[in-house]
């Protein structure tokens, strides 16, 4: 009797267990494709209307697209994997749906990058003709780099569908859905490569974008409040503002990536460390669409103006 009342018990905390995981994935996920097909619509109808997409807008329309397919790959992946359907898909599901994923998430993460070094040559003023060079031709660069990043994250991350495989040796059908990956000396190389690319240089980017702006404007405040004793003025909060989207956007990418790599190394989640892992991978988009609607005006500016109109549409109800 107490070994089956330990059996119920052991079910019920299962259950529990997998409802808390759907409700956390279909919240963060919701968050995530909300505000990131938001800025890309939004940046759509700027380009509509004006004919031109600046080049700030252009990478933060390629980081919230990826962001966005990044979820559209992930939301067939967190049932099949949750629910143990994989019977029903095969293999050939989670070599899709993981492509997919893993590919927009590198992508979003040179996104990143990119956006943090554009924003480094405009804001930063020096006089190495390098930088002189590359702040002039800014815009066809970033186009270039922008094409440079779909290819190299489409070279890299295509091997990825070479190692995985449903286990045709074990009755279990949470083993087999959940344990696809092939365990293999080259696949520890692979994933190492992978990261130090797509993880490790984006990264770098990133921090050594961010210490020189924040750096440029210290110095800039320090002279500003030396040569004059007028109260701090509006031509400083636009780069302070950029500086603190740009740190935000850092520590939110340190964090999740972090989250990552020491999810990866506990033996304790087991065959849940694939979930927490891809969750990891929605909390970074929907938090860096919330940064992006927070911190950018002109998205700030159509977000309010989205919610007064559906409040003024829905008072005559009342």
């Amino acid at each position: 009797l107490l070994q089956c009342g330990f059996e119920i018990t052991e079910e019920k905390m299962a259950n529990v267990f997998l409802i808390l995981q759907l409700v956390a994935v279909f919240t963060v996920v919701s968050l995530s494709l909300l505000g990131s097909f938001f800025i890309v619509f939004a940046n759509l109808i700027e380009f509509r209307s004006r004919g031109v997409l600046q080049t700030g807008d252009l990478i933060i329309t390629c980081l919230a697209l990826s962001n966005g397919l990044i979820e559209v790959g992930q939301v067939p992946w967190f049932l099949v994997y949750i629910l143990n359907l994989c019977n029903n898909t095969g293999e050939d599901f989670y070599k899709a749906t993981d492509f997919m994923s893993t590919f927009f998430n590198k992508a979003s993460s040179w996104f990143t990058a990119w956006l943090c070094l554009f924003y480094c040559v405009k804001i930063i003023k020096v006089n190495w003709r390098t930088f002189l060079k590359l702040k002039r031709r800014i815009s066809s660069v970033v186009k270039v780099l922008i094409v440079v990043t779909l290819v190299g994250c489409l070279v890299v991350v295509l091997p990825i569908i070479f190692y995985i495989q449903l286990q045709s040796n074990t009755t279990s059908i949470s083993a087999q859905c959940k344990n696809y990956y092939i365990t293999e000396n080259n696949i520890h190389v692979y994933g190492a490569s992978l990261s130090f690319f797509t993880s490790f240089l984006p990264l770098a980017i990133m921090l050594a974008s961010s210490m020189m702006i924040v750096t440029f404007l210290c110095k800039h405040s320090r002279k500003m409040s030396k040569n004059t004793n007028a109260v701090s003025g509006s031509r400083g909060d636009g780069p302070a503002a950029v500086a603190k989207t740009i740190t935000s956007l850092t520590v939110l990418y340190v964090v999740c990536t972090g989250t990552v790599f020491a999810l990866t190394s506990l033996v304790v989640l087991k065959d849940n460390v694939l979930v927490f892992i891809a969750l990891s991978c929605s909390v970074y988009s929907a938090g860096c669409s919330m940064i992006l609607i927070v911190r950018t005006v002109k998205l700030k500016v159509r977000c309010r103006g989205l919610c007064c109109r559906d409040n003024r549409t829905e008072k005559p109800k009342h």
